[in-house]
């Protein structure tokens, strides 16, 4: 009861105060690049926009929320955002979820770290060491949501996150940064220069280490990283960014396995470790405020290495997009790219691969979109269409999109979206030759013997190569409508409704089962392949509502409400009985993610010092799978600041729960992962 009073008054009270607003002349055209990397802005039409002009639902953290949100990384900063979910499975990895359907791996929202993706193609998933940022370095954090696959290519299925990094050019200096608290301990350094007139460089290192969580086993996590960026500006309008950077981390993890001898269960503990290094190129040229381009290249690898998987990952890949304007109020953007990967797939006891396995894979996207505005510029319409190619397939798949958005008043903008989107087929599921060990998410099986009936408790996953049965891409087709109104004074509003149709989602569904009587403890072995498994679809809404008090007092109230509904495909439909694992991929995706979401974000400063407030709802969710219960959370930040140099804060995590249990996977690749109440010193020094 008091979990739904409060969304009600949350929407209330957002409702209630939203109010016609203003939107001034903002000065773009007279912006530097450095400065307009520095702007609220999302990539909705492969050029880059204001936040208040994109034709689709976004939000974005810019600098100052990020400095001050009582965060210590960027999934936790996603947890105040409308539509974002974020599932801790262990102390160093987050499941992040963009309108829903949430998992660490399989994952269906694209994460950038400046435009390049980090998204996993092995098994479609996000590492903790990935996106383990300086966030000192970071620009701003965009959450892009519905499908991106017009305009970013392959994967953008549900929405994407782009985190934009400084220039060179804006951290000169040296910046040092230290935490210390009870389960978290880092520091970070960084120092800036300027080269010649026109060029700048940095390098930066950070070294964490978080302690276990509250469960019974340890998940401690230790990570670094250390890289150099240069920046130039041989022109006005042009600027060339190289950048390198390494990482490694370890992680302790913990596998459920059955012994096949006795039919005993076992828990084994270890680690999870990965290095890589990542290196960019990217040149981009700005003609003017409507036409430019840019070109990049990249090329990196992984050292993966855990309890149920090992691998190692090469890729390269480039792209080139650009926008042009031949004729007033018409404008022209296009995007060409590919990436191809290297892999080398380890057997280990858990898993083995076939031998014959494409050691490449390739994924490749061409398309374009046409902008026009209406005179006297009442209405932007935009057509789009996008061709994303993967060598598994050996297709390529088309992606239309379309989107109005109507000017009704300097002071509000609305917009009606179509666009389509598709999910490649991660690549390490179609090598597999056997994957075993897991138990399954399902309640007990009763097995008739001559004896009579057998019930078995224990249930061994066997996952063998999915090459049994062709697997299709996942498509994604969406319709969005929403308003936005913007205030002279800073205050706005946002409501976005979205409805979305799912086809051919992947996931494990039952091959052969057999019952293992003749050992201690018998069980029962069900072979599985991965197959498209669903049709579904969803539909909900996000609202946003950001008032300036004062000039030093700001308030942020966001809410999220989602509804979903998967069904297994036809030739599936029938007796589940017999098909009890797809059964529960179908029942873990109806129940994802929570179906309502808010959090409020205030900050309140006092002279030379300054308080920062977080309060965080999501309602209970469970599936066969995981189960997280409801929790209302609180982060409180209290920083003292005597000048820009200087910067002491002390926050506090999960103050309103010591323990809350907020994913528990039920004995499926581990357990689950309890936030503890946490607090940590944290002193910024600038010179």
């Amino acid at each position: 009861m008091q979990s739904q009073l409060l969304i009600y008054f949350l929407v209330g009270m957002m409702m209630f105060v939203a109010a016609p607003s203003c939107l001034g002349d903002d000065g773009y055209h007279d912006l530097s690049l450095e400065e307009l990397a520095r702007m609220p802005v999302v990539e909705s039409s492969k050029s880059d926009v204001k936040l208040f002009d994109a034709p689709n639902g976004a939000f974005v953290f810019d600098e100052e929320a990020i400095q001050n949100l009582p965060v210590d990384s960027i999934p936790e900063l996603l947890r105040y955002a409308p539509g974002t979910h974020i599932m801790r499975t262990n102390n160093g990895n987050w499941g992040l979820a963009i309108r829903g359907m949430n998992s660490r791996f399989f994952g269906r929202a694209l994460f950038t770290v400046d435009e390049q993706s980090i998204y996993g193609s092995i098994f479609n998933g996000l590492f903790g060491n990935d996106h383990d940022l300086l966030l000192d370095d970071v620009a701003s954090v965009e959450v892009v949501y519905g499908p991106g696959g017009t305009l970013w290519g392959t994967n953008a299925a549900n929405g994407r996150v782009n985190v934009l990094l400084k220039t060179a050019f804006e951290t000169e200096g040296t910046a040092l940064k230290t935490r210390v608290g009870t389960q978290n301990r880092s520091v970070d350094a960084r120092y800036g220069w300027i080269v010649g007139e026109s060029s700048a460089a940095r390098v930066w290192a950070k070294k964490s280490d978080r302690q276990s969580s509250a469960d019974s086993f340890s998940d401690a996590w230790k990570s670094s990283r250390a890289g150099i960026r240069f920046d130039s500006r041989p022109s006005s309008g042009g600027l060339l960014n190289l950048s390198v950077e390494v990482s490694e981390s370890e992680l302790g993890v913990v596998r459920n396995v059955l012994d096949f001898e006795t039919g005993l269960a076992k828990m084994l503990t270890g680690l999870e470790s990965q290095r890589g290094l990542n290196a960019q190129a990217k040149w981009t040229h700005q003609v003017s405020p409507e036409i430019g381009y840019s070109a990049r290249a990249w090329t990196g690898f992984a050292e993966f290495r855990s309890l149920s998987a090992n691998y190692d990952i090469k890729l390269l890949g480039t792209e080139v997009r650009g926008v042009f304007n031949p004729l007033d109020k018409h404008k022209f953007t296009f995007s060409l790219g590919a990436t191809t990967y290297e892999k080398t797939l380890i057997n280990t006891t858990e898993i083995s691969f076939v031998r014959d396995y494409d050691p490449r894979d390739t994924n490749a996207h061409i398309g374009g979109e046409y902008i026009f505005t209406l005179s006297p510029d009442t209405v932007q319409m935009s057509i789009g269409l996008n061709g994303t190619y993967d060598s598994y397939t050996n297709e390529v798949t088309p992606l239309p999109s379309a989107r109005v958005i109507f000017f009704p008043t300097e002071k509000s903008r609305a917009w009606l979206a179509y666009s389509s989107s598709s999910r490649a087929i991660p690549s390490g599921l179609t090598e597999i030759e056997h994957m075993r060990g897991t138990f399954l998410p399902v309640g007990p099986i009763e097995i008739p013997t001559p004896s009579g009936i057998v019930e078995l408790d224990t249930q061994l996953l066997d996952i063998v190569t999915s090459k049994i049965d062709t697997i299709e891409k996942e498509r994604l087709d969406a319709i969005e409508i929403g308003y936005r109104m913007q205030q002279e004074n800073g205050n706005s509003f946002v409501i976005t409704g979205f409805a979305n149709q799912y086809k051919n989602i992947m996931g494990l569904r039952d091959f052969r089962m057999r019952p293992i009587l003749d050992v201690q403890s018998p069980f029962l072995l069900n072979q599985s392949i991965f197959a498209n498994i669903a049709n579904g679809e969803s539909y909900g809404l996000e609202i946003s509502r950001t008032w300036i008090l004062s000039s030093d007092r700001n308030l942020v109230v966001n809410y999220s409400y989602i509804e979903d509904d998967f069904e297994a495909l036809d030739q599936f439909q029938g007796d589940f009985g017999l098909r009890p694992l797809l059964q529960a991929e179908i029942d873990t995706l109806n129940n994802n993610v929570p179906a309502h979401q808010a959090s409020i974000w205030y900050s309140h400063g006092m002279g030379d010092w300054r308080a920062d407030l977080g309060l965080r709802y999501n309602s209970k969710f469970e599936s066969p799978r995981s189960i997280q219960w409801e929790s209302l959370q609180c982060d409180l930040r209290l920083t003292w600041s005597k000048s820009e140099d200087l910067r002491i804060s002390i926050v506090g995590r999960n103050l309103f729960d010591s323990d809350t249990n907020e994913t528990y996977l039920k004995n499926f690749i581990g357990t689950g992962s309890e936030l503890p109440r946490e607090a940590y010193l944290e002193i910024n020094l600038k010179f």
